[in-house]
């Protein structure tokens, strides 16, 4: 039973947590720590001070701050997060400080100079789904700040999530103008009104480097033999899955992407190499994502149902099972990918 001399108010959290901190710090210690303070100092906690919040705590790689307005506190997150991309557009992707931040209005309990409660603990969760350099926000706050800033959003519908029993519906802010990272991350969609995160798909490259989640089923999955996935993977055979496009987030880094044709890119991790990603270009109604199997932490979930591209099949590579084979030339969406650039018979489909 709570105690009677229990302190509470309404208040606005914002949450905010370095990306890979611990991988930075281990890649240089003494810089890394050096930039952040030199970032507090310039431009996060000048920020905090102009639209009158107090920080509650800082954990080295994280801050919690409380505002009494939830505009001055998506304000304030916006500000930041353009400054931090403006600041570090120059430095390469894997060495790059970056934020998560999460924003909620609710009721939270005082103790002393701290704060606790559901409202902090949705800010964190909040503050754990969004994207690198990405500002989420609560229903609670989406009501107070629309139309009152000069922000869109985007809604992600609701979530569930861990230690809260109710479902929270997401915003994010469209912050594309800011980050290049931000523009190419696909929008995660939920169909649903309520999504268990222990549904979701998830993976990752070898070293860690980036993560991603998928919050829908996959939509099919083969063998692609062509010479470009067997010198892009450097393995005799392609094992992989295709997902919405809007089903797919990457929750901590994201892939470098080069054109494999004039159709295509495949994304990697520029750290370990892993190929993880395979996108048509044109035409856009194409809105699917192509992952390689290997990369899915639970890879055993996801059976291919045929062979693609056969004729560039090794002939040291026997195939014993049964399932359809086919060749690039008659698949129907390389065809209308194809006829998209004006080439409607490339003369090599590999």
């Amino acid at each position: 039973m709570e105690d009677q001399e229990t302190t509470r108010r309404l208040a606005v959290i914002l949450v905010a947590d370095m990306v890979g901190f611990s991988r930075l710090v281990e890649a240089d210690e003494e810089g890394t720590i050096a930039r952040l303070r030199d970032y507090r100092s310039g431009v996060i906690d000048p920020k905090i001070q102009q639209h009158r919040g107090r920080i509650v705590k800082s954990t080295g790689d994280g801050l919690l701050v409380e505002f009494a307005s939830p505009v001055e506190a998506v304000r304030c997150a916006v500000e930041i997060q353009r400054g931090m991309v403006e600041s570090e557009a120059g430095i390469h992707q894997d060495k790059r400080i970056q934020f998560r931040m999460g924003i909620n209005l609710g009721d939270i309990i005082i103790e002393g100079d701290d704060i606790l409660g559901d409202g902090v603990n949705i800010a964190a969760r909040l503050e754990g789904l969004a994207e690198p350099d990405g500002v989420w926000v609560s229903g609670s706050i989406y009501e107070q700040v629309n139309g009152k800033v000069d922000q869109d959003f985007d809604d992600l519908g609701h979530r569930k999530v861990k230690n809260i029993a109710h479902s929270i519906h997401v915003y994010r802010a469209r912050l594309k103008e800011f980050s290049a990272g931000i523009q190419s991350q696909p929008l995660f969609n939920f169909d649903s009104n309520m999504i268990d995160r222990s549904s979701l798909i998830t993976g990752r490259c070898a070293c860690g480097d980036i993560h991603y989640e998928i919050s829908a089923p996959a939509i099919g999955a083969g063998f692609c033999h062509c010479r470009m996935c067997q010198r892009s993977i450097g393995a005799s055979v392609n094992a992989w899955v295709a997902f919405p496009r809007n089903a797919v987030r990457f929750t901590n880094g994201e892939p470098k992407y080069f054109s494999s044709s004039s159709i295509a890119e495949r994304g990697f991790c520029a750290i370990c190499g892993t190929s993880l990603t395979y996108r048509l270009l044109k035409p856009e109604e194409l809105t699917y994502l192509v992952f390689t199997i290997a990369s899915l932490d639970k890879p055993e979930d996801h059976a291919p149902t045929w062979h693609g591209g056969i004729e560039s099949r090794l002939p040291w590579l026997d195939i014993h099972d049964d399932l359809p084979r086919t060749q690039c030339e008659k698949s129907p969406d390389l065809r209308r990918a194809w006829e998209s650039v004006g080439i409607p018979d490339p003369e090599n489909w590999k």
